[in-house]
């Protein structure tokens, strides 16, 4: 794994599906879920929990248990979005060829998970769409984790522009399509995927991915040398991050919060954010 591929292994992802919302859409209102289904987002909820906790090992045999129950129910839309989450866990965890495994499982899962979701939803053709997407952004991650910035590239070139606005598809898209724009040097283009991702992301209530696109134009500011606009887009990441209780990575902006202090002629300021950015490393 290179240099790039650690670095992303250890950002941690949001879920991209909390387990109280798996059975959404698979059910006919008033229906109660029957005994398998309950124990898939039984065991899909303690995973995440665990995820969520910083403990990626913890929860990939809880998040596999609820893929297996998921089948065993028939449940495909429900085994396609654990995928996910299973994947983003392992590649957390640092086991890049078992995200990799996971994401091929999705791939080809996702198919009739789709029409599963259809049929279920009464022709309501959003379900299918965001499973697409999701194994497309998948499929992406994994790609730029590798350094294979055209390939993530292109497995996003086909993820349909007629997602639900309120979906988190649109600004989790953006935001990744913007991660690689930026690798790749097209710092305008960059900027401008992250601006569309920051609406998106808080239309869909996703504050994670509004935070991430703030510190991506951030960067692309800072790489262009705009400084006080930088300082616009982190402050903004760093107040959703705080939130979120998201310490390391509001450290990390604190960080760079600094060096764009530092630029600015600020050295009180560059002082007061590294302190803080010492004092949440310290205490973790």
């Amino acid at each position: 794994m290179n240099l790039h591929a650690r670095n992303q292994a250890r950002q941690l992802r949001p879920v991209a599906w909390l387990g109280l919302g798996l059975l959404a859409g698979c059910l006919a209102p008033g229906e109660a879920p029957p005994a398998r289904q309950r124990a898939a987002s039984q065991q899909a909820r303690a995973g995440e929990a665990a995820y969520l906790a910083g403990n990626p090992a913890a929860a990939m045999p809880a998040m596999r248990e609820a893929v297996r129950l998921h089948l065993a129910a028939g449940d495909l839309p429900g085994a396609a979005r654990t995928l996910v989450n299973l994947a983003l866990a392992e590649r957390a965890a640092g086991d890049a060829a078992g995200a990799a495994a996971t994401a091929a499982r999705l791939r080809e899962l996702t198919p009739a998970a789709g029409h599963q979701a259809v049929e279920r939803g009464r022709r309501n053709d959003d379900s299918r769409l965001e499973l697409t997407a999701a194994s497309a952004w998948l499929d992406a991650l994994l790609a730029f984790d590798r350094g294979e910035t055209a390939l993530a590239a292109g497995s996003l070139a086909a993820v349909s522009p007629k997602l639900p606005r309120k979906s988190p598809w649109n600004g989790r898209v953006a935001a990744l399509r913007a991660e690689i724009a930026l690798a790749e040097g097209r710092l305008v283009d960059a900027g401008a995927l992250a601006r569309s991702a920051i609406p998106a992301a808080a239309a869909a209530r996703d504050v994670s991915e509004e935070a991430r696109a703030h510190r991506l134009l951030g960067a692309s500011h800072m790489r262009l040398g705009r400084w006080a606009d930088a300082r616009t887009s982190l402050l903004a990441a760093v107040r959703l991050e705080e939130r979120l209780g998201a310490g390391e990575r509001m450290a990390r902006d604190l960080e760079q919060l600094a060096t764009v202090a530092e630029k600015l002629g600020d050295a009180t300021a560059a002082g007061l954010y590294t302190a803080r950015a010492r004092a949440i490393i310290g205490a973790r």
